[in-house]
């Protein structure tokens, strides 16, 4: 059923855009200002790390800057630029991240906590197909992980296919997005998070040496709603499978499936009076 439930959402929202099809032919007349300023608030629930089976379910709010330059975009997927004036080839600042997971978690109960983790690297963007409000994009991510204090944990690289579809709605811009793609990461950011040194063995947890490669496969869809012209509502589900990576065996991997859930709501209480040149 787990599997099955992601692919029904996903059915559903497809046909929920069908109506909207016939407004593809409009997004050339609604341009898109030059920046804007927002604010998300919402709430998400995600796994202690990739592979627990304890969650977080927090509330969280976020600034939301957008700008739409000739050469340079800012947005939730982060500052990039154009490459050699090519608008199809970009690159990108990629980051990512990990909450804190306390020896509290059963599965790691005795061994040291984890730090707060960021992940930080370039991307590689290119749009291959890009007509009447869809877009085709491969996306090539390197990013090194660090926690909190400063301790290089390792590397990961995601590369992804990801459909766009974008068209105005409500006087502001409906966005859907689905993605699919592998994780692969290094030995040492599978140690980090998977290995079981011998002094932290017991009966139930034995001694496991991470390898590095393939790590997991991902599904990833989200929305964004406009109610109007200030106001939008925004989804996004994750979906990561872990048995078909090199850590499945690892016994800190208590579920196989990873999921991610967010929603909320962004405010758009600025904007620029000029138009940007083309389309985010």
């Amino acid at each position: 059923m787990i599997k099955r439930r992601p692919a029904q959402a996903l059915i559903l929202i497809a046909a929920l855009m069908l109506p909207l099809s016939s407004q593809a032919n409009q997004a050339k007349a609604q341009q898109l200002p030059l920046w804007e300023l927002g604010l998300g608030v919402g709430a998400f629930s995600m796994p202690h790390y990739m592979g627990s089976d304890e969650r977080y379910t927090y509330p969280f709010a976020f600034p939301y800057p957008v700008y739409r330059g000739k050469r340079w975009w800012l947005d939730r997927s982060g500052l990039r630029g154009r490459l050699f004036n090519l608008q199809q080839l970009s690159l990108d600042l990629s980051a990512s991240g990990g909450l804190p997971v306390k020896n509290s978690n059963q599965a790691r109960q005795g061994m040291p906590s984890l730090y707060l983790t960021a992940e930080v690297g370039p991307r590689l963007n290119w749009i291959f197909y890009h007509q009447h409000g869809h877009d085709l994009r491969f996306m090539l991510p390197w990013r090194a992980a660090f926690d909190i204090k400063g301790r290089y944990l390792g590397s990961v690289s995601e590369p992804s296919l990801q459909y766009i579809y974008q068209v105005p709605h409500h006087n502001g811009w409906l966005r859907l997005k689905l993605e699919t793609g592998v994780l692969y990461a290094s030995q040492t950011y599978n140690t980090t998070y998977y290995g079981v040194a011998p002094q932290y063995a017991t009966a139930t947890r034995p001694v496991y040496q991470a390898n590095g490669g393939l790590h997991s496969g991902l599904l990833h869809a989200s929305l964004r709603y406009p109610l109007n012209h200030d106001w939008q509502l925004f989804f996004s589900g994750r979906l990561r499978d872990l048995g078909m990576g090199v850590v499945s065996d690892s016994p800190l991997v208590r579920n196989k499936m990873y999921t991610t859930a967010s929603a909320g709501v962004i405010w758009m209480f600025a904007r620029s009076d000029e138009a940007a040149s083309g389309e985010e």
